[in-house]
């Protein structure tokens, strides 16, 4: 049964609930599940060992339930489990709120042995405090409060519950979850970490202020460690753990401050480990920087700090039901009555477990670097989906895990996690034929030429898995689709579907971006008929790819219609977009916006063959030049840019150093994943991730163009192999469905050589 605490208070926002039951057992067993599901998150303990935790983000009319292995920590007599839920119940970038709830059943060697039901004991959490939290920000959701000194050791196999521990409230039926389509988070051990600046501080008078804003006002005053930490004789940073903080050493201050670098960006749950001689208040900001000398840990209403209330004694305290990323923590404390030994504080990494499948290495020191840099930001922009960044949104965008994916499939070879978070944004399709902006979500706001890469998405799922049967079910939909935009024509083009909630964007880029204003939250209503080259040139590459995924799903009138209708839309493009005199696509053809020429327009005219080859060649040329008067694509669509230019292998020597010259510009300022844009955190008003999953893209073309590989067929069955990037002594492995494919440069040839799995027929 699907079961909560008080039904009056059941759907609340922002509730952590609590759970126990008791399994007897005669003897040791060999086999034994827990399979749980909840609404929104979930942390197991087993006679007081933590087991897991976390619930995949699916829609709340098709629940999924996790399988957790419990034969290794269940013994004979009696066994403890204990479950935290976390009910966030309001609308983020990932999340739609269903009825708050915990399902779960235990089986113990092929019978169930407990179940949730009305017998199953439980509590609103005393530790977990609603009060002095906030949203994290639109897209993620709460910060937390969680006073020690309210909670008690739960979670221990010997606990035994007192009054304020009831039975749990049965809710309305929401039916049997199924099974998880992915693996759960691999949760590893807490992250290194070092102490690197540390000080005293002043609380400003804010009593209305977020913990996060009380925390980015506190005037800090810095100390040398040994003027800070009691007993401290090294005067070296940065310094390693335990230090023990003591009030004398406060100089009357209100508080002390320790800021903590883990080395690295990581991505996990907040983790603290102390030993207090009282009680006192310990604020957490988690950030990717220090460009303040300090985290920022409030911006622009975005709030990346939550508070702890330490209770007197030894404890260990980890959040496991939201991920926190950065690379630096800072720790604000305040009522500090007495000394307080602190032993720890950093993240618990969290991350998806991959086999990183694939491989490439060159004589080039800075070539070899990106490609690390790169797979780990793929990675830690991979939860139960694709996902933008792990730090500020953690959001699933269409136009972003195309860039992922791809990059994926040479990275790591994971069809598997590429399928699910197609199937996620397939399931938001509206009448209107686009997309959510993300997924799983509700938003008033999408982004039309997002739902078109989803399309081309899906076409390199194709290519890359072999996946067909897949494919072939999601055919259906992406006819209607297909029939709701070629339905909408005018004059042979694709018009800007009109209203506030579409938002023209196709880069971070000025002209591109569609915004009316400089803070990007106002969005262009379109009223008057306004045609966009980018959407109706991503309009021509769907037609493309729909064409493509036809053929080899044996619908072949689909794909007749589909090359008809690209043949018109091209004619139509080159006759309305072309501007003679400035040799190029202009971007818009309305009457309240000027001359706009962009290099993502250019690229994309070239992808999908508008004008002849003598003019692409020309445009080819130009996009080559760094002055050539058009708004440059960012580190996201450079993708297309790139992709354009080598249709030709004569520019293959251009894109390996523009790749080399941007990409390294993050890496000499310090970066260990790759950012949004190369402002860094300064873009967005301050507010620009330092670990973005689009920037993963050189994986995809040191694969495809470095080592020379790419799927002609589906699944690898026939492969091409063609190095462009013209890069000395390459070396890698390029994983598919059908076995690794091995390149290797050996000493005196003068090129790479292949070794393909015999499934595999080399394209000529």
């Amino acid at each position: 049964m699907w079961i909560w605490t008080n039904g009056s208070t059941a759907d609340v926002a922002n509730q952590y609930a609590e759970f126990r039951f008791s399994l007897d057992l005669k003897q040791p067993v060999k086999l034994a599940a827990l399979r749980i599901s909840v609404d929104t998150d979930f942390a197991v303990w087993v006679n007081g060992a933590f087991v897991s935790c976390g619930q995949f983000t699916d829609f709340p009319d098709r629940r999924t339930f996790s399988e957790l292995d419990l034969s290794t920590l269940l013994q004979s007599g009696k066994n403890s489990v204990a479950i935290l839920v976390f009910y966030c119940g309001e609308d983020h970038f990932s999340y739609l709120p269903g009825p708050a709830g915990l399902w779960f059943e235990v089986e113990v060697e092929g019978r169930i042995a407990a179940v949730s039901d009305g017998s199953t004991l439980c509590r609103p959490s005393p530790a977990y405090l609603a009060t002095q939290t906030a949203r994290i920000d639109a897209q993620r959701a709460f910060t937390f409060h969680y006073d020690a000194t309210r909670g008690d050791s739960w979670t221990a196999a010997d606990y035994v519950c007192g009054r304020d521990w009831t039975n749990a409230c049965v809710r309305a039926d929401q039916g049997t979850p199924s099974r998880r389509p992915l693996k759960m988070l691999d949760v590893k051990p807490r992250a290194a970490a070092s102490i690197v600046a540390q000080g005293i501080l002043k609380r400003t008078d804010a009593p209305k202020a977020t913990i996060a804003e009380l925390m980015q006002h506190d005037f800090l005053s810095a100390r040398r460690s040994w003027e800070l930490f009691k007993a401290f004789e090294s005067i070296s940073t940065p310094a390693s753990f335990p230090v023990t903080i003591t009030p004398a050493n406060l100089d009357g201050a209100e508080g002390a401050y320790v800021i903590i670098d883990l080395g690295r960006e990581e991505c996990g749950f907040p983790a603290i480990e102390l030993n207090a001689s009282s009680r006192c208040t310990i604020d957490i900001a988690v950030g990717e920087h220090l460009d303040d000398l300090r985290v920022r840990s409030h911006i622009g209403g975005r709030n990346f700090a939550s508070r702890y209330i330490a209770r007197p004694g030894t404890q260990t305290f980890v959040h496991h039901v939201d991920r926190y990323a950065g690379r630096y923590v800072q720790l604000h404390i305040t009522d500090l009555q007495g000394d307080l030994e602190l032993r720890y504080a950093g993240l618990v990494p969290a991350e998806y477990p991959v086999q990183f499948a694939g491989g490439f290495e060159s004589v080039d020191a800075l070539g070899n670097q990106i490609w690390h840099t790169s797979t780990r930001t793929l990675h830690l922009c991979m939860f139960e989906h694709y996902e933008d960044c792990p730090w500020r949104e953690q959001g699933l965008y269409a136009n972003d895990s195309r860039n992922q994916m791809l990059a994926g499939y040479y990275a790591f070879g994971n069809y598997d996690f590429a399928r699910v978070s197609l199937e996620l944004l397939a399931r938001s399709t509206g009448e209107d034929g686009f997309q959510e902006l993300c997924a799983p979500m509700k938003c008033p706001i999408t982004i039309p030429s997002f739902t078109l890469t989803w399309f081309l998405a899906m076409n390199d799922y194709l290519m890359y898995s072999g996946d067909r049967d897949f494919i072939a079910g999601e055919m259906p939909r992406i006819k209607r689709m297909l029939n709701v935009y070629l339905s909408s024509l005018k004059e042979d083009l694709l018009p800007c579907p009109p209203g506030k909630r579409y938002w023209h964007f196709y880069d971070w880029a000025p002209g591109l971006d569609g915004t009316d204003d400089a803070d990007c939250r106002n969005f262009h209503a379109v009223g008057a008929v306004r045609f966009d080259a980018p959407l109706n040139l991503f309009l021509i590459l769907v037609l493309q790819a729909v064409a493509n995924m036809a053929e080899h799903t044996g619908d072949d009138a689909l794909r007749r219609r589909c090359l008809a209708e690209a043949t018109k839309l091209r004619s139509a493009v080159h006759r309305r977009f072309w501007n003679a005199k400035a040799g190029a696509y202009q971007t818009y053809v309305t009457e309240n916006k000027p001359l706009h020429l962009a290099e993502l327009t250019q690229s994309l005219a070239i992808l999908a063959d508008v004008g002849d080859e003598a003019l692409r060649h020309g445009l080819r040329e130009k996009l080559m030049s760094d002055d050539n008067g058009w708004v440059t694509t960012t580190l996201s669509q450079s993708f297309y840019k790139f992709e354009a230019l080598l249709l030709d292998p004569a520019s293959g020597v251009f894109v390996r150093e523009r790749i080399s010259r941007d990409w390294s510009k993050m890496l000499f300022a310090g970066a260990t994943t790759f950012w949004e844009t190369l402002s860094g955190g300064w873009d967005f008003h301050h507010a620009g991730s330092l670990c973005h999953g689009w920037s993963g893209t050189p994986v995809y073309f040191y694969g495809a163009y470095g080592l020379g590989i790419k799927p002609k067929s589906p699944g690898f069955a026939q492969v091409s192999f063609k190095p462009m990037l013209d890069m000395t002594k390459i070396s890698g492995v390029v994983p598919s469905p059908r076995g690794e494919i091995r390149i290797a440069s050996r000493a005196g040839a003068d090129a790479p050589e292949i070794k393909l799995p015999h499934s595999i027929e080399m394209s000529r």
